[in-house]
């Protein structure tokens, strides 16, 4: 189902907050909880991330709004992002007011009656779904690029696996959004251009997870894998698996901090750092068996003595 994220004024945050729990009823997902606090990061800061992995933006317009500078930076990051690969679907909601703001007359709107008896919006949060359904169909055909992208040598194939089943089992991603070459069902669609593919994939990635072991110098797909995702400021982690240290994180990206996945505290920081860079929820009601998958993990890249 679809990612939302939910603009509005925060004095109409109650009425966000009924129609984001409508919505996830029906298996949709908000990336920025209407709830949600976060220490130490700054709005401006957080804000653009968010939107950026959103598949639509619903857009709550009341009396209110015309005031909020805040939500007409969120509307106008929306209709940016929907000229851009994200194809960002631009959802507004109008309740209480005579007509359209002009900044959306181009637009198709939805609107919402104000004042419903025991705040009860679910014809509202039903169009809402309708509109998402219809977004999410469109955009279907065409190729996901996925958003998470493992680097790795195909002889650390079990590892790989550990990783995206504990990456699959913790935070709420399709598979469609990870590619991984060895493990299904994240390897390259079959007749396709595996070095053009993989090269616009990287490109178009959002984080590069490089697996290394003590001989992936060998590798030369790995090393051009992680240089052009260094090269294009993409978000890139070195994972150090089967005893790999420190020298050997290839030059470009020496100074960058690796994760062991033998540690089970690195792996958990790992899925917590996922979870910011990419704006991913954590299923909540899945913690045993995370805990399971990282076992799994640390089990799979501990060096056999």
């Amino acid at each position: 189902m679809a990612r939302i994220f939910f603009s509005y004024d925060s004095r109409d945050r109650e009425l966000a907050r009924t129609l984001e729990k409508g919505l996830e009823t029906l298996g949709h997902q908000s990336v920025w909880r209407v709830d949600e606090l976060i220490a130490g990061r700054g709005w401006g800061e957080l804000m653009p991330r968010r939107i950026a992995t959103a598949d639509a933006v619903v857009a709550i317009l009341t009396p209110y709004s015309e005031q909020s500078s805040s939500l007409w930076c969120e509307i106008g990051a929306a209709r940016v992002l929907a000229n851009t690969d994200s194809k960002t679907a631009l959802l507004p909601v109008v309740m209480g007011l005579q007509r359209t703001p002009s900044y959306m007359g181009d637009m198709l709107v939805l609107w919402g009656e104000p004042n419903t008896p025991d705040n009860n919006y679910s014809k509202l949060i039903a169009n809402i779904d309708t509109a998402l359904k219809a977004h999410l169909s469109t955009i279907e055909a065409r190729a996901a690029s996925p958003r998470i992208f493992i680097s790795h040598r195909h002889k650390d194939q079990a590892i790989a696996a550990a990783l995206t089943e504990m990456i699959r089992t913790a935070l709420n991603v399709r598979s469609a959004e990870i590619r991984c070459t060895s493990v299904q069902p994240y390897r390259l669609p079959f007749g396709k251009n595996t070095g053009e593919r993989l090269r616009n994939e990287i490109g178009r990635a959002q984080v590069v997870l490089g697996i290394l072991s003590p001989d992936t110098a060998q590798s030369s797909y790995v090393m051009f894998e992680l240089g052009a995702a260094w090269s294009q400021q993409i978000y890139t982690c070195p994972l150090l698996a089967l005893g790999a240290e420190y020298q050997h994180i290839p030059g470009p990206i020496f100074d960058l901090a690796p994760a062991r996945l033998w540690e089970t505290a690195d792996c958990h920081q790992l899925l917590a750092n996922l979870s910011v860079e990419l704006g991913l929820t954590s299923n909540s009601d899945s913690q045993g068996a995370v805990s399971d998958r990282v076992s799994n993990l640390t089990k799979a890249a501990t060096k056999i003595q």
